[in-house]
């Protein structure tokens, strides 16, 4: 069963205002016991699910583009945090380096 223009509405509501369900009834003119039951319907629920995904991959392509900013900031600083956050999210790891001493070597050759 397909969402109504009003439960659409209070979907985007929901998920792009900080409105409470009292003012979202009032806007859609319907009563508060009607949000209530939206809320409890899997379809509804789903719906809300479905839009703040759309709304955080908005959000990712804002981040990604702002984060090639940074790695072309002036600060040198910046640029290098932009830089390893970068490669951090592209899935390159930053190492560390491990050293240690070797304080004696025996070799044996056996003929």
């Amino acid at each position: 069963m397909a969402l109504t223009n009003k439960q659409l509405k209070a979907v985007e509501m929901l998920v792009y205002t900080s409105m409470q369900k009292q003012e979202i009834a009032k806007e859609l003119k319907v009563s508060n016991s009607t949000i209530s039951q939206w809320l409890k319907k899997d379809e509804f629920q789903q719906a809300i699910t479905d839009e703040m995904h759309r709304g955080f991959v908005d959000i990712a392509y804002k981040a990604r583009r702002r984060l090639a900013e940074l790695v072309d900031s002036s600060n040198e600083q910046v640029a290098l945090g932009a830089i390893k956050e970068a490669l951090n999210k592209a899935g390159y790891q930053e190492t560390q380096k491990v050293e240690q001493t070797v304080r004696e070597i025996n070799i044996e050759i056996l003929e």
